[in-house]
């Protein structure tokens, strides 16, 4: 399934690439952009900055107070922002990547659809946050079963609108049961591109890897689900 998975990907790439690698550009600028701008403001090293304005006194002080409030300040939107408008950008963007990999038609609204439904989506997709971080607190392997176990969740939101928030996370913490191992081989065969993506400064990501391992993650979710109403028996009534 996996070389199945990867071709369908390259193909729906190059029948679409411009609008795709647009998209991704664009969610990829609302869901990270600020946010990483704000935390690269915020994690400031005290004592470059103490370098900087030059010496302990009280107005030095009194500026790199200034600063350091605002770089707190800049952490706490970048999370509010992620929470309250992140979190509908991925949910977008995973119904784009869905319907560009089953070669349906999609557009820059598309981008926003997760709007329609906004408190659903970003309480979903904080609760997978959360879920996934206390994943990690235990130890890093425990984090990576859990971010597999709930891979789905986005792509259920985008998909279904009618599946609730915890309905979204108990089903893929479900359906995912026996798949954890393949989604992680997927993600290593991209280990290649992903050294050729670093040689050139990430570029190649952009313009190519990064919606190419996006549009497999998306196909995973379709030839799995596929996969499982393919071996599900038909019950006669």
């Amino acid at each position: 399934m996996r070389k199945m998975i990867k071709e369908n990907a390259k193909s729906a790439l190059r029948a679409r690439y411009w609008p795709i690698v647009g998209l991704e550009l664009v969610a990829g600028a609302l869901v990270g952009g600020f946010s990483g701008l704000s935390t690269s403001i915020s994690k400031g090293d005290v004592s470059d900055l103490q370098e900087f304005f030059g010496g302990n006194s009280a107005a030095n002080q009194k500026v790199l107070g200034i600063v350091m409030a605002i770089a707190a300040l800049a952490a706490v939107v970048a999370v509010l922002y992620a929470f309250l408008f992140g979190n509908v950008i991925s949910v977008g963007i995973s119904g784009v990547r869905l319907k560009a990999y089953r070669r349906e038609a999609f557009g820059f609204n598309d981008l926003f659809s997760g709007l329609k439904q906004y408190g659903r989506c970003v309480g979903t997709m904080a609760l997978q946050t959360l879920f996934i971080m206390l994943g990690f607190f235990c130890f890093f392997v425990p984090g990576i079963i859990v971010a597999l176990g709930l891979f789905e969740v986005p792509y259920l939101l985008a998909d279904d609108p009618s599946v609730s928030g915890m309905a979204a996370i108990r089903r893929s913490w479900e359906n995912m049961r026996g798949y954890k191992g393949k989604l992680f081989v997927l993600g290593l065969s991209f280990i290649g591109w992903l050294v050729l993506t670093a040689l050139t400064f990430g570029i190649l990501g952009i313009f190519y890897t990064g919606p190419y391992i996006a549009l497999a993650e998306a196909g995973f979710y379709h030839e799995k689900h596929a996969e499982t109403a393919a071996e599900t028996p038909v019950v006669e009534a």
